[in-house]
């Protein structure tokens, strides 16, 4: 009986960037800052879930609870242009880990 393997490439990806492309701090702001979808300077819960998306997260709600939890200084529920520093920290830290 013929039994179906299924070839995983990396290089091709349903969502997110390829995991070998190492990403700049400045590619993180563009970003993130792409994912502020009301352009009131601050990332709410689902703009940072959307950023995550394209950072190539597979468990995107998750990982946002995590970076609040570490970036929302003033525990207000989203991120304001005074705490996307640690954002980007988070991020840069949470790629390394990947690789």
């Amino acid at each position: 009986m013929p039994v179906f393997i299924p070839i995983r490439d990396p290089e091709f990806k349903s969502k997110g960037l390829p995991q070998n492309i190492a990403m700049t701090e400045k590619q993180i702001r563009d970003i993130l800052m792409k994912a502020d979808s009301n352009g009131d300077g601050s990332l709410s819960k689902d703009e940072l879930k959307k950023a995550f998306k394209e950072f190539g997260s597979r468990m995107p709600c998750w990982r946002v609870s995590c970076c609040l939890r570490k970036a929302d200084t003033n525990r207000d529920g989203k991120i304001s242009k005074e705490e996307i520093d640690l954002v980007v920290d988070y991020v840069l830290a949470w790629i390394e880990s990947k690789n």
